[in-house]
Order: structure tokens, then sequence, then C-alpha cells
């Protein structure tokens, strides 16, 4: 019998109700977040694209346009689909199910493509050292083939649940070591800076290119970095993602990066010179040597695109 003065003891319906609401709560910020920067992906593809015409598109079909266009022109229509998807109503659980599969491709393209850039740029950096190379290239290899099975058993355990028809959107169940998916990138893109790094603390002056893909190195870096971090930390403690985010940032600053090494040539040929003997650009012309130190310099001819 309940001690006098107290009602029937009530369900525990509290835990569950503050569940709900911290869940809608993450939900509508990952949302709102992932429209924002996809306002800023919009508006830097206006107010460049007169760059990539006069800079990109005379480029001869090589790797490095081939990975500009597709993260111009195939990777943000699908993160525009994504987008739209949480602003639908109704939405069958079926659809839901299907569209948990695609969601975390864009990125994995859009990250893919950014970090074969970066990689290009090292090794243009390193003067294409056959060791470098082979080292980068089997991590690479290594590294996606380790995203791919992650992602893949990942998706295979994420499942739509009902959601309330007041809520737009899908909802689904993640698996508890979802924060593992996010380790191959992360770790990847941190190689790739630690030789940067030791590069430009090797060299005793830099050349404007080099330090062109220096800075743009590092600034992708910080920031890139600091988002994959944070959905470490997110999808360890609130389950969300923030995969919108990653995926602008690797659109934006494969075009950027792209688009600012092409300019450099552009605006000053004499800058692009590079008195490095580690430092190759496409398709070089007759090489000249030095008097003084004996170093090969390489000048880019009109037409040829930087890696």
């Amino acid at each position: 019998m309940s001690p006098a003065g107290s009602g029937p003891s009530s369900p525990p319906l509290a835990p569950s109700l503050a569940d709900v609401i911290g869940s809608l709560d993450g939900y509508a910020t990952v949302r709102y977040i992932s429209i924002a920067f996809l306002a800023v992906l919009l508006y830097d593809h206006a107010i460049t694209v007169d760059f990539e015409v006069t800079r990109i598109w005379t480029l001869s079909w090589r790797l490095p346009k081939f990975l500009f266009l597709i993260n111009r022109y195939i990777v943000p229509p699908m993160l525009i689909f994504n987008g739209i998807i949480p602003t639908i109503y109704h939405i069958p659980e079926p659809t839901c199910n299907i569209i948990v599969k695609w969601t975390a491709w864009p990125t994995f393209i859009a990250l893919g493509t950014i970090e074969t850039l970066l990689m290009l740029r090292v090794l243009a950096i390193y003067g294409h050292s056959k060791a470098v190379t082979r080292f980068l290239m089997g991590l690479f290899i290594f590294k996606i083939v380790a995203w791919l099975a992650l992602l893949s058993v990942i998706i295979s355990q994420i499942e739509a649940v009902p959601r309330n028809e007041y809520v737009s959107g899908c909802s689904y169940t993640t698996p508890p070591y979802l924060l593992v998916g996010w380790i191959p990138p992360a770790f990847f893109e941190s190689v790739i800076v630690i030789f940067v790094i030791y590069k430009i603390l090797g060299c005793e002056g830099l050349s404007p290119t080099l330090r062109l893909l220096a800075r743009d190195s590092m600034v992708y870096f910080v920031v890139m970095f600091s988002f994959l971090v944070a959905n470490l930390v997110i999808s360890r403690f609130r389950g969300s993602l923030l995969l919108g985010p990653p995926s602008v940032i690797a659109c934006v600053a494969g075009a950027r990066m792209t688009m600012n090494i092409r300019g450099l040539w552009d605006d000053d040929p004499n800058e692009t010179r590079c008195e490095l003997p580690t430092i190759r650009f496409g398709v070089p012309s007759a090489p000249t040597r030095s008097e003084s130190d004996g170093a090969v310099s390489w000048q880019l001819e009109s037409g040829e695109d930087a890696t």
C-alpha cells in the first residue's frame, strides 16, 4: 500500500519524453546547419564562376580538371537533394530506408576527391618522389578500402523508424560504433598535413607557389579536421551527424585550391617559377640549371595546369 498522501505511481514517461525532445532538438540543429552550409556553397559558386571560366575551362582534360568538375557539378546536386529531404513530410518508411543508404555517399565522394587533390599536391611538393608516391598511394588505397568497409557495415545497421506526422524528414536508428566511420578520413588528412609541414620546415625560403600550396592545404585541413573531430564527438554523445558541412567544405576547398594555383600563374607567370628541385607542375618546359646551387627550376607553359 502506498504511503498516505501519495498518489498512484506514474509510469516512467519523463525519460522517454526527454529523449524524444533531445532527439528532435538535435535533428533541427543539424538540419539548419546543413541548410546554412548549402547556402554558402551556392554563394561561393556564384561569386567564383567567372574565375572558373577563365582558369579551369581552358585547361586540358587531366585528373585535376576531372576532380574539379566532380566537386563542382556532381556533388552539389547530391547535397542539395540531401538538404531537401528533411523538409518533406509524410515520407514512407520504405522510402526512408532507401534514402539512408544514399545519404553518406555524397560525403564519401566529396572527401575522396579533395583528398586525391591534396595527395597530388603533396606529391608535386616532394617532386614526385617514388618513396613518397608509394607510401601515400598505398595509404590512400588502404583508407578507401577501410572507409568503404566501415560505411557498408554502418549503413547496413541503420534503419528508418516511424516518425510523427507533424515532423518532416526521416528518423533513423544508428549503431553505437557510428563514430568509427570518421577515423579513416581524419587519419589520412592528418598524414597529408604532416607531409606539408615537414616540407615547409625544411625550406629556408618559400617560393610563391609553395607558399600558396601550403597555405591552401593548411587552411583546408584546420577547418575540415575541426568538423571531423566534431563529428566524432557528436556521434559519440548525441548520435547526430554533420554530414553537410564537411561535404560543402570539400567542394568549396577543392574548387578554390584549383583556381588559386591556376590564378597564380595567370596573375604573374614569373611568380610561379620555383627554384626548388622538388616541385613539378604539369608538363614542364625545358629545364634551366642555376649556376649558383645547381637547382633545376621548371616554368609552366601557357595553358598547362598545375597539380
